[in-house]
């Protein structure tokens, strides 16, 4: 819990952490307990009006393929059981080579013998392909789980941030991963309060993720990055209050949704990568849609092991079961 007097050097701690842009957040590459996290892009080719990455990281420059799974391939016999391919804009990842783009980079990652689970992040609506999506659908490591950041429900405002594609592009994206997955994880990234963002844009974002009903919603509220085509080209009208009171209220919403999401997880079996252990000594982990998961009654159950439970509990935030028969 931070104090709210003490926000300001929480969120720098956080920012020289992680790489940071409106509304999107990159681990850092290297080792996190059983996970290893490679970065295969550095930079970003898009400009969103919003977004200071393409300033201060340049454009993208793509590690080669044969690099990555040799990363990969060392960080599983070292004992990482799960690998997380990063890049500002994954999903435009191509090996210098020509030797293909993520799906077929997903492709290679995944033949490693000891790795349990591979994930990517952060996807861009823009350049997500179907056969990413069908890759994804006909593996048993790749995760079932899509972090696609819409910032807003509006076009409008959409165009404003250039983003490159409208809502109805977003929807189709998010319909053909649910008919090849229909149980699959899905987050986003909302900006509330964006230059020119009208009461009703507000709502249409709004509307969007109450139909979609997301997994995890990160929202932000909007504030000028030093340099941004926003910052320079766009007044910032939203008032201070206003944003707030749309922050609160999309928080609200989201924790809504991803409580009535969890609850459809109770009574079913799920598979948990465990990654440590709680303050109360239960074994956590997350399950292949992205939830994290507690164990009751774990027995010897160890750090890198993957188990299935049977969920008994769930809210908003976590699921917690007992080992299932």
């Amino acid at each position: 819990m931070v104090p709210i007097g003490d926000y300001e050097p929480f969120v720098a701690e956080l920012e020289s952490r992680y790489d940071y842009s409106q509304g999107e957040a990159l681990p850092r590459a290297g080792r996190t307990g059983i996970s290893h996290y490679v970065r295969v892009i550095q930079g970003c080719d898009h400009n969103c009006t919003f977004c200071i990455v393409p300033r201060v990281r340049g454009r993208e420059t793509h590690v080669p393929l044969d690099a990555v799974v040799a990363e990969c391939r060392a960080a599983v016999a070292d004992g990482a059981r799960e690998v997380v391919l990063l890049g500002q804009n994954v999903d435009d990842y191509h090996d210098p080579a020509g030797r293909g783009g993520l799906a077929a980079l997903v492709r290679e990652v995944e033949r490693i013998p000891g790795l349990k689970r591979l994930r990517f992040l952060t996807s861009h609506p823009q350049d997500l392909e179907p056969e990413l999506l069908e890759v994804m659908a006909g593996s048993g490591i790749v995760c079932r789980e899509l972090q696609l950041p819409v910032q807003s429900g509006d076009d409008t405002v959409l165009k404003r941030m250039a983003r490159g594609y409208q809502t109805r592009h977003y929807r189709a994206i998010v319909d053909n991963a649910r008919k090849l997955m229909p149980d699959i994880g899905l987050a986003t990234d909302v900006i509330v309060g964006f230059p020119g963002e009208s009461e009703a844009a507000y709502m249409n974002t709004r509307a969007l993720v109450e139909e979609i009903e997301f997994d995890v919603v990160h929202i932000a509220m909007y504030s000028p990055r030093p340099g941004t085509f926003a910052e320079t080209r766009m007044a910032d009208d939203v008032p201070h209050d206003e944003k707030l009171r749309r922050l609160n209220d999309m928080l609200a919403l989201s924790r809504e949704i991803a409580a009535r999401k969890s609850a459809r997880w109770v009574g079913r079996d799920v598979e948990v990568l465990v990654e440590g252990r709680d303050e109360l000594d239960r074994p956590f982990g997350r399950i292949r849609q992205g939830k994290r998961a507690n164990v009751m009654r774990p027995g010897s159950i160890a750090p890198g092991d993957v188990v299935n439970i049977r969920v008994l509990q769930a809210t908003a935030g976590q699921l917690t079961g007992m080992p299932a028969a």
